[in-house]
């Protein structure tokens, strides 16, 4: 591999990343934004 190739994900590690987002529940997109910005918003109520 040359120095300027790009880097390409191993078979395992899309493997695994792939097995992760299938454990998650099916949502639609605009559902997921909304669960990431409600996280997003509890984590922040929790700073001093």
């Amino acid at each position: 591999m040359h120095k300027n190739d790009p880097k390409q994900e191993s078979n395992q590690a899309t493997l695994a990343r792939v097995k992760k987002e299938m454990d998650e529940p099916r949502m639609a997109e605009s559902t997921r934004e909304e669960d990431i910005n409600q996280t997003t918003r509890q984590k922040l109520e929790k700073l001093p």
